[in-house]
Order: structure tokens, then C-alpha cells, then sequence
């Protein structure tokens, strides 16, 4: 299940116990984040983690018992409030994706090779 939700979910991480998210966004889009994640946590009844640092927003969710649908569903809201608020298109996100994959490799080459 978390394998399959984190392919859904752009740009987040996780493992078995948690899901985290780093998102560029300025200090107006972090103050409407925060609101919107002050509900989607309520209404899940989750205490996740945010945190402001050099113009990015780290939201993140633990569970100690295991990544479960509540978790998966904060996630996805937050996601998508996060590209509607930065107008963020699947073609922009695509375009992301890949630019972040081919510096990943071209990283992993150079260090294996270096």
C-alpha cells in the first residue's frame, strides 16, 4: 500500500512509519498551508509535523503502529492544496520528475565514477 500511495503522491517520502513532503513555497502559501493542514489534520485526527526553513515548508506525518489510510489521505490533501496554491500542472510536475531524476543520476555517476 505505501509503495503504490507514494507513486501517487509527488514528491513525497516515506517509510512504514511516516510520510514527509518538502514543499518551495513563500510565506503567504505557508500561512494558508498551515490553515488548510490545521483542518486535514482534525478531521483525520492526526498531529502532523510543520516546519518552516529557508523558504521551504516540511510537512510531515508519523504513525509508530504503521503508514495507514489516514495518513495516505492527509497526504494526498495536502498535495493537493499545495498545487493548486503554486498553480502546478502534471505537465510542470513531469518536467520536475524528470530534472530531478537525471541530476540523481548524473550525481551517482559522477561519484562512482570519481
Amino acid at each position: 500500500m505505501l509503495k503504490d500511495a507514494l507513486e501517487q503522491l509527488s514528491g513525497w517520502t516515506g517509510d512504514t512509519t511516516g510520510l514527509t513532503r518538502t514543499l518551495p513555497i513563500d510565506e503567504s502559501q505557508h500561512a494558508d498551508l498551515t490553515e488548510r493542514i490545521k483542518v486535514y489534520a482534525d478531521t483525520l485526527e492526526l498531529r502532523p509535523y510543520v516546519r518552516r526553513n529557508d523558504g521551504t515548508t516540511t510537512v510531515s506525518v508519523r504513525n509508530p503502529d504503521g503508514v495507514n489510510a489516514n495518513d495516505i489521505a492527509f497526504a494526498a490533501r495536502v498535495e493537493d492544496a499545495y498545487r493548486t496554491m503554486a498553480h502546478i500542472t502534471d505537465a510542470e510536475d513531469a518536467t520536475a520528475r524528470n530534472s530531478w531524476r537525471l541530476t540523481t543520476w548524473w550525481s551517482r555517476r559522477r561519484s562512482a565514477t570519481g
